[in-house]
């Protein structure tokens, strides 16, 4: 089927740089051989390693039999699965990610214009930047969650770590956790105003302090059922 717009694989390479990979083709094969579509050059990925099919308009990633598995958000498939935008696809581990973007959802599931630049729906756990969702790690989640309830107020990087991690923060040994989690959650909220024809909204770092994030927020209203009868003896 010939589509307008096809779908994109977005890699962030070793230094820092990002290579777009339409894939024009029915069938787009992911590996390490020179043979494939997606050639990957790295010892962690199969020669064949994953193949995605373009099946009734809908991008399917099926993993070739490789040897480290292939994962979609950080979850191993075992069999074939339908491509959503915001996806994040590992080969073999996370050193080697993909992130799926297919602009034609993005314009049929697209709200008004009038969508909030940052959405979350905190009993989901979820996230819209845009009206497009957001794919972040429990961390990643965490973090923005956090900076939400106090948009254009500095949080330190010691309550930052606090709130996440439940630990207090040591530069010597958590600067890099905290930075990593930061650099990520960024990296998807780009990925997916991008999909939005959008400015990304702005986390701010502030040297040596913390973070302030520079954006409104809507909330979505919260869940008033009581808790279930587990919930609240745990809570006791």
């Amino acid at each position: 089927m010939t589509r307008a717009m096809p779908g994109v694989l977005t890699q962030r390479r070793a230094d820092g740089a990002e290579e777009r990979i339409q894939l024009r083709q029915a069938v787009t094969t992911i590996g390490r051989s020179d043979g494939c579509t997606v050639v990957i050059p790295l010892p962690n990925v199969s020669r064949l390693h994953a193949r995605i099919e373009l099946q009734h308009d809908r991008y399917v990633l099926f993993d070739a039999g490789s040897a480290n598995g292939t994962f979609v958000n950080g979850k191993r498939i075992e069999q074939d699965y339908k491509l959503n935008t915001g996806d994040e696809i590992w080969l073999g581990s996370g050193e080697v990610a993909l992130r799926f973007t297919d602009p034609e959802e993005t314009l049929i599931g697209q709200p008004s214009l009038g969508a909030a630049p940052l959405f979350i729906d905190e009993d989901a756990r979820a996230v819209k930047v845009y009206g497009v969702p957001v794919q972040l790690s429990p961390l990643e989640y965490g973090l923005l969650a956090y900076l939400a309830h106090t948009p254009g107020v500095v949080c330190t990087r010691a309550d930052c770590f606090l709130a996440v991690w439940g630990q207090p923060y040591d530069q010597a040994t958590c600067e890099d956790a905290l930075n990593a989690c930061i650099t990520k959650l960024r990296r998807n909220i780009r990925t997916a105003a991008e999909s939005a024809d959008q400015q990304a909204p702005a986390i701010t770092t502030i040297q040596r302090v913390g973070f302030r994030l520079d954006t409104d927020v809507v909330f979505a209203p919260r869940d008033k059922r009581p808790a279930p009868a587990q919930d609240l003896a745990r809570a006791h």
